[in-house]
């Protein structure tokens, strides 16, 4: 039996961008760079190469095309103050890419350090691209994807070959920043669509998952606030967690989320973030980062019915209700349109201290745990490096 080669972060082909290239007008925001790594089913991962940022080519057959066997991840690099680049809890994210993968029948075993190590170098190439100011930085989607035919019934579910890639491009999401505080988003509840439901795939990252929904968006909103059940039971907006701030009978302030338990919703970093620091302040573990917090809190992790949110705008109980995400970080839910009726949601304090307090760690400006990780430098053109066929290979 053949084994199968891991994916491994050295040698590195490495093709550097021509002196002479000038970017495609509209393209000014890509990252100049991407990062490629094939994998087979006999021979397992293949070289991984950073090269120029290029279009793909496939197979018309190919699963991606056929049956969009494709999942992908969000992330962000940051620009501390003292210029250094900086990732959010990225482990976290290829462990989501890798079940994502599984789900798909893709490849879905690598070590998340040699993977960490090629997104460094990757990101370190794009590091005069990544902006310094507060709320910017520099998206990251990895992709993994069916490259091999995929038409008719197989033998099985799984991939002959796939390919991992990413590209880089500048501030998804700084469009809704502010939307933490001052006017917050307009969602309207969506029952005609579905986006999951249990047993599904809704909690996993998969292109189908966000491609087949977006005819919901109704004009005027910035987002659907997706439903599923008798009940109208809230799952996600966008692709955002969604959480409730209410007041329970008890005069504990909750903050409520969609539980993960039926397979709904996606398992979101910022959403565990969130949800670990609150955890924490609640119980006295460690204070919440930055000073105003509630101490009388409470985390709960339930299903939501869309009656609830009307009732407690009626009752005043509904204190608040956001949205948390990569994309997004934090942001506010001003208002909501359901049953042709439009609900207005209080503001909250908590909520730009949740985004003040994601954004701060994010970017190293507030020491948590190993949260955020330091990008090391990369000497591209080392002694290291010996041209094959016109590329650098770094060793």
């Amino acid at each position: 039996m053949t084994t199968q080669a891991p994916l491994k972060a050295s040698p590195l082909y490495f093709s550097p961008i021509s002196p002479s290239h000038n970017v495609a007008p509209g393209k000014e925001g890509y990252g100049r760079y991407m990062l490629t790594i094939p994998w087979s089913r006999t021979s397992g991962w293949g070289q991984a190469k950073i090269s120029p940022r290029a279009d793909l080519s496939f197979d018309p057959l190919a699963g991606v095309l056929q049956y969009a066997t494709t999942c992908f991840e969000g992330m962000k690099c940051y620009k501390d103050e003292a210029g250094d680049l900086r990732l959010f809890r990225p482990n976290l994210n290829f462990d989501r890419l890798k079940r994502s993968g599984a789900r798909l029948g893709l490849p879905a075993e690598w070590d998340n350090a040699e993977l960490l190590d090629l997104f460094s170098k990757l990101l370190y190439l794009e590091t005069d691209l990544v902006p310094q100011a507060d709320g910017q930085n520099l998206y990251i989607r990895p992709t993994l994807l069916e490259t091999s035919e995929s038409f008719g019934i197989k033998e099985d579910a799984f991939a002959s070959e796939a390919l991992l890639y990413v590209v880089t491009s500048v501030n998804l999401g700084a469009g809704l920043y502010a939307s933490a505080e001052g006017k917050g988003l307009r969602l309207d509840a969506c029952s005609e669509f579905i986006r999951a439901w249990p047993g599904g795939t809704g909690s996993y990252k998969l292109g189908a998952n966000y491609g087949t929904v977006s005819v919901a968006k109704k004009p005027g909103f910035a987002m659907s606030l997706w439903l599923h059940g008798a009940e109208d039971f809230v799952s996600e907006a966008g692709a955002m967690n969604i959480w409730i701030i209410k007041e329970a009978k008890d005069g504990v302030l909750e903050f409520v989320t969609m539980s993960l338990d039926n397979g709904i919703v996606l398992p979101g970093v910022t959403r565990a973030s969130i949800i670990q620091l609150l955890e924490d302040h609640a119980s006295g573990k460690a204070e919440f980062p930055l000073p105003g917090m509630p101490k009388n809190i409470r985390v709960v992790q339930r299903d939501i019915p869309m009656a609830e949110i009307v009732e407690g705008t009626k009752d005043g109980s509904l204190k608040g209700m956001f949205g948390c995400g990569t994309g997004v970080v934090v942001v506010q839910v001003a208002e909501i349109q359901y049953k042709n009726e439009l609900y207005q949601i209080p503001a909250n304090p908590a909520i730009k201290l949740l985004r003040d307090t994601m954004t701060a760690v994010q970017r190293g400006a507030i020491a948590h745990e190993d949260w955020s990780y330091v990008i090391p430098a990369w000497e591209a053109g080392s002694a290291q490096e010996h041209d094959v066929d016109g590329q650098k290979v770094v060793a």
